[in-house]
């Protein structure tokens, strides 16, 4: 709880300077208006990229360009000379290239200065008498949407909010920030600084504390100990879930098997995906189309999972699932219950669970274990598959660090399985695995000019050694002395020769490992997300502690920056030789 929350509001982008744009609509000349112009700008930006060549983005945009020109028809792509605005855009990428190295500096040094000075002022908020940093402290500009995956409203234009759209949280001994803003509240329960509903979507937006904010911290950490406390009432949960599955109660069931599906398939809710995400699909917002019931007892899932990657498994499930399945898919109608963008195309379809929400999964489970949510049971799972591939990692202490980081990066992997957490394959996969394949084809290469210059090498020791007894049989008695020393000079020569060959096949060894593991993961998580299990659901402080076993530091060589400060706290809370909340050492 909040008792203190100071700061100077958030910055809102000024709109562009006017250029005087003029282009030829339908045959005509147009001279637009500051925003029209803007928006001109902003498609001439996305030339040469895929987005112009989507019809969906296409028409989605010339719809919202027409209605600001005032056109009743919308334009076609073809009745608009778009060449000024392109031209425009080209002279400003010209005359950036056309500076000198010294023009560019002294630029980015004034931008840089510009940040600064805006962090500085918006930057930081006094939270409970300490001064602590801010998440953003910019809003988002007006600009094209792009969205994630098919999203149907891809190419719409966004506009971004003005002051008198924000609402600021303050608490009441905050002096008020200058400016026309639309309320000024205090939610002292709240960790958000300032707030505003997009304008395409109709979603609240927000500017939060950093998450390095003690107070952020305290209640990531609240979340982990959540998760770790369901290791102890997990089957107890499950019991219930199981006995409900068979409820008299069709609400009751419904809540039941909802929550079968995101313990057993790791699905999220359904209607907690972000505002710009496609048609993405989760336990609740499942639709008839979405399962196939097959006679042997086994199901078949297939749907757009999360940024619109196919989501497709086959599993067995228990009699009672699978005849709730079926009375479900029969029933199946739209769904009042939950919160939807009024756009989207999806929302008036038939749903498996019409009459559930996250709020109503949530109630459910805390219902049987107080505070459990469908999150944190997803936690729990995360965290769980990460502990476990650890330990059978088999992984040592006196291994090379590419092991341990390979070992990391596979169980983090095994926790984006579990959520679902998919991406799109990279465009230029296939390009990067023929680089890789050329830069492990070298490095087995070096390594076998290694081990034939360690081979030349104690061919040649072997050889002085045995040259040198011979050398010293044959040798007057008057000068055996000097001889021995002489071919021992010789003889430690090549000793320490094939010392620095053994060195250079470890190095190549050691290189070649490294990239046959880099190569390992990156084919292993080509279309997975790996960053959203480990920013949100995968506890810290088991890698932490599995680290500290095997002499690995993963919260420093793992971890990106952003999350080394955000689970800075992970650090304090496992300290060497404490027990981790699930009672291991």
């Amino acid at each position: 709880m909040l008792t203190q929350l100071i700061h100077n509001g958030v910055v809102v982008p000024e709109a562009p300077e006017p250029r005087g744009l003029t282009l030829t609509i339908r045959g005509r000349p147009w001279a637009l208006t500051p925003k029209q112009e803007e928006m001109a700008l902003a498609w001439a930006r996305k030339q040469g990229t895929p987005y112009v060549e989507d019809a969906v983005f296409q028409r989605n945009f010339l719809a919202d360009f027409s209605r600001e020109l005032g056109l009743e028809e919308p334009l076609r792509l073809e009745e608009v000379d778009w060449a000024p605005a392109i031209h425009m855009i080209e002279a400003e990428k010209a005359a950036r290239e056309a500076m000198t190295r010294e023009e560019r500096r002294a630029l980015a040094a004034q931008r840089k200065a510009q940040r600064e000075a805006l962090r500085e002022q918006y930057g930081f908020a006094t939270v409970n008498g300490e001064r602590v940093e801010l998440g953003n402290f910019m809003v988002e500009p007006s600009g094209i949407f792009m969205g994630r995956g098919e999203h149907p409203l891809r190419g719409r234009w966004k506009e971004g909010p003005r002051q008198e759209d924000i609402t600021l949280n303050l608490s009441p001994d905050a002096p008020r920030p200058a400016g026309n803003w639309a309320a000024i509240v205090w939610q002292p329960e709240s960790l958000w600084v300032a707030c505003w509903r997009d304008k395409l979507s109709g979603e609240l937006k927000y500017v939060w504390l950093s998450d390095t904010a003690p107070i952020k911290q305290e209640r990531e950490a609240r979340k982990f100990d959540l998760a770790h406390q369901l290791d102890a009432q997990l089957e107890a949960v499950r019991a219930q879930i199981r006995q409900d599955l068979d409820s008299p109660s069709p609400r009751r069931r419904m809540l039941a098997t909802a929550c079968y599906l995101i313990d057993v398939l790791g699905l999220r809710v359904g209607d907690e995906k972000d505002p710009d995400e496609a048609d993405t699909v989760g336990a609740t917002t499942l639709r008839p189309e979405h399962v196939r019931l097959h006679p042997d007892g086994t199901a078949e899932f297939r749907f757009l999972g999360k940024d619109s990657v196919l989501w497709h498994k086959k599993i067995a499930l228990p009699e009672a699932v699978q005849r709730n399945l079926a009375e479900l898919s029969q029933n199946a109608r739209p769904s009042n219950a939950r919160r939807c963008d009024k756009s989207h195309p999806t929302r008036d379809l038939p749903q498996l669970f019409p009459d559930v929400s996250s709020r109503k999964v949530n109630e459910y489970l805390s219902s049987i274990v107080p505070g459990l949510t469908a999150k944190v049971f997803r936690t729990h799972h995360a965290t769980a598959v990460v502990r476990a591939t650890l330990e059978r990692s088999g992984v040592r202490a006196e291994d090379p660090e590419y092991k341990k980081w390979e070992a990391a990066s596979l169980a983090n992997l095994q926790a984006a399985v579990l959520c679902n957490h998919t991406k799109q394959a990279p465009k230029n996969w296939e390009s990067s695995h023929a680089r890789m394949q050329e830069r492990l084809q070298r490095a087995g290469e070096r390594v076998q000019a290694a081990r034939q210059q360690l081979k030349a090498a104690e061919q040649l020791l072997s050889d002085l050694r045995r040259q040198a007894r011979e050398a010293r049989k044959a040798a007057p008695a008057g000068r055996k002395e000097q001889s021995r020393a002489r071919w021992e000079k010789k003889v430690e020569g090549a000793a320490r020769k094939v010392e620095q060959a053994r060195e250079r096949l470890q190095r190549a060894l050691l290189a070649q490992g490294k990239l046959r593991a880099q190569a390992a993961i990156a084919a292993h998580k080509r279309t997975w997300n790996l960053g959203t299990s480990l920013k949100s659901y995968i506890d810290p402080r088991v890698y932490h502690r599995w680290g500290r076993q095997v002499g690995y530091d993963v919260l420093t060589h793992y971890y990106p920056k952003a999350l080394q400060r955000r689970f800075s706290w992970a650090r304090a809370e496992t300290p060497e030789g404490a027990d981790l909340p699930d009672g291991r050492s």
